[in-house]
């Protein structure tokens, strides 16, 4: 059975996301604008030499439903899986391909015992970004790398409500195509607001996650790109620690 019959039932859908799009894209113009004068004061901070010590935590989970793969055949399943209407993104470190990410393990395991009942074995991985710690002047950074993995976060949300309400219909191409273009949008917007060089490598994840978001926005658009650019920025996020050591 097709995964796009499999797992269309478990993917929720508010019917106030029109309104939900208008108060996130606030939220994360907000931030973006703290961010512009925050970056300000950091570089003054880092200039006369400030120093310290800074842990940062970001408490919330991703539970991503994968198939498990071999590094040879990562391809091959995840063209299958995204033909099937699912992410299709290739996680490296579990050697598994996700079909989706939820940000509920309720929702998540829902549809993994759907699956399983159908034949189609697949397992949840749990993850959550790792305690970045900042030393010395990178201290100073802390409370603009936790905007960023909220930022993210809101952006990951957006997405998640766009692919359920294309794939059911309640959103037109037109409509989808305008909250994917906030998204993008909104990640060019943070990239320019993270100047310095501890934020390099970051920014480089955030810009292929754009130009993903740019390329999507060109053609017809399906509930599957949407998941699978959403899949990529909550790896990302869950991966905080090699963007910033």
């Amino acid at each position: 059975m097709p995964l796009r019959r499999m797992t269309g039932a478990a993917f929720s859908y508010n019917k106030s996301m029109k309104m939900r799009y208008k108060k996130k894209f606030a939220a994360i113009a907000v931030a973006l604008f703290l961010f512009i004068g925050m970056t300000a004061g950091l570089v003054l901070f880092v200039s006369v030499g400030g120093q310290g010590y800074a842990r940062v935590s970001f408490s919330k989970s991703y539970y991503f439903l994968v198939k498990d793969c071999e590094e040879t055949t990562a391809t091959a399943v995840s063209g299958d899986i995204y033909s099937a209407g699912g992410a299709g993104y290739f996680l490296e470190k579990d050697n598994a391909v996700a079909i989706a990410c939820y940000f509920k393990e309720t929702s998540a395991e829902s549809v993994r015992k759907n699956l399983e009942e159908k034949g189609t074995e697949t397992r949840l991985v749990v993850r959550s970004p790792k305690d970045l710690v900042l030393r010395g002047s990178k201290s100073a950074y802390k409370a603009q790398i936790e905007g960023n993995l909220e930022t993210v976060d809101s952006i990951a949300h957006i997405l998640y409500d766009t692919a359920n309400g294309l794939e059911r219909s309640e959103l037109s191409q037109r409509e989808a195509k305008a909250a994917l273009s906030g998204v993008v949008s909104s990640l060019r917007g943070l990239i320019e607001s993270n100047a310095g060089n501890l934020f390099a490598l970051w920014n480089a994840g955030l810009k292929e996650a754009e130009r993903k978001g740019t390329e999507l926005n060109g053609g017809i658009l399906f509930a599957k790109d949407l998941r699978y650019l959403q899949t990529m920025l909550c790896d990302k996020s869950v991966n905080l620690t090699n963007y910033f050591n």
